[in-house]
């Protein structure tokens, strides 16, 4: 996760938009806006995606809701 200078506040609102943003990746009719518009072919965008990666740590995988789970029952 992104360290440095930040505010508490400021930390605060890049987690709740990184949080946002995550979660709308579970859309696949947002991935395909994303993918229509050449998104992935962005490397600066697929960086992005890759830094995003700590979400997949438990200690934020847990803020995580309303995840598609495709193939697993409920």
């Amino acid at each position: 996760m992104h360290c440095g200078t930040e505010t508490e506040d400021q930390q605060r609102l890049r987690f709740m938009v990184e949080l946002e943003f995550v979660q709308c990746l579970a859309n696949p009719n947002y991935l395909n806006f994303l993918a229509q518009r050449g998104y992935f072919k962005d490397q600066a965008f697929v960086n992005y995606l890759k830094y995003l990666l700590y979400w997949k740590e438990p200690d934020y995988a847990r803020y995580l809701k309303h995840m598609l789970r495709i193939g697993r029952e409920s």
